[in-house]
């Protein structure tokens, strides 16, 4: 059995095309878990609407404690030998469990990675961003690794596209508290864990891209700050495995922490100037950490030389 946990909160307008994505599903051993996070709008309504006609989905109705400790909650009831997520405003073709499941059972891979697609409000795909297809890999553990790192990361640091054994998941938890990056950590707790990787190169996930998401400008200055910890956990510990993909791994560092100092920096000239003191305490200790690495990594000729400056000149 596969079980998929769908974390639900304030996505009323998008919910329906999630949960009918699901229950279409061409394997059907399959659970959905729906947590009703305490969402104030009809979500929960919805969730119980789909749960009276398809007898595969599972819903709990808790008060509102963020999106890990929804899937935590998913994760303790969740009955299938494997995990799997998917976001409440995005969606998935028909086969994609059925392909996942099968490339795993085929490969014994501890991991299925799927390709993904990227779409508007309208149902538009983004045909600048179109996933390049092509047959499936299987991959070591480092080379999760290195992918991660790569700039854009070729292996997304997020947990919707990915099919996880629940018998490896045992220990792992998503960090609650957080609103940044708690996949980020979840997914280098788990990797730390396996072998190999079966990557399936087709875009089975449909990811919807709507202004003020967390991923898409709707994180706060704190949220962003936060990230820079568990970027920086999966560093730490994938250089302590292959110490050779140091010079890569810091590349990928310092660019994303760089793209997320400068995204906090444009929300704070727009503060009101009563919050700006403590806001820009926590720009100090980004740019900060930013230094620090780029001071370590300042003979890393992944690094263009002139942005190995720029690192260090950073204001």
């Amino acid at each position: 059995m596969i079980s998929v946990i769908v974390p639900v909160y304030g996505v009323e307008k998008y919910l329906p095309k999630c949960i009918e994505s699901l229950v279409k599903q061409t394997f059907k051993d399959i659970e959905i878990v729906l947590i009703d996070d305490g969402s104030p709008d009809s979500c929960g309504k919805i969730c119980d609407e789909y749960a009276e006609n398809y007898e595969q989905l599972v819903v709990i109705h808790q008060v509102n404690q963020g999106v890990s400790a929804a899937r935590n909650e998913g994760l303790k009831i969740a009955k299938g030998e494997y995990i799997g997520f998917v976001d409440p405003d995005d969606w998935i073709a028909p086969e994609m469990y059925e392909s996942m499941h099968s490339a795993m059972k085929e490969t014994n891979a501890d991991l299925c990675i799927c390709g993904y697609d990227y779409y508007d409000e309208h149902g538009k795909v983004d045909e600048n961003r179109r996933y390049n297809t092509k047959e499936n890999e299987t991959i070591t553990q480092k080379d999760v690794m290195y992918r991660f790192f790569d700039m854009p990361p070729t292996i997304r640091h997020v947990v919707a596209n990915k099919l996880f054994k629940k018998e490896l998941l045992q220990d792992n938890k998503f960090k609650e508290g957080l609103h940044s990056s708690e996949d980020v950590l979840f997914l280098d707790e788990y990797v730390l864990k396996i072998k190999n990787a079966v990557v399936v190169h087709q875009p089975y996930y449909k990811s919807l891209v709507r202004q003020g998401s967390a991923t898409h400008g709707g994180l706060s200055i704190n949220s962003l700050a936060d990230s820079f910890e568990a970027h920086e956990r999966m560093y730490l510990d994938s250089i302590r495995r292959y110490p050779e993909l140091k010079n890569h791994a810091a590349a990928f560092l310092l660019d994303v922490c760089t793209l997320k100092y400068n995204e906090a920096k444009e929300k704070w000239v727009k503060m009101e100037e009563n919050e700006k003191k403590s806001a820009k305490e926590k720009l100090k200790i980004m740019l900060k950490f930013i230094k620090k690495y780029a001071l370590y990594s300042i003979l890393d000729k992944e690094i263009y030389w002139k942005t190995r400056v720029a690192y260090l000149i950073m204001k």
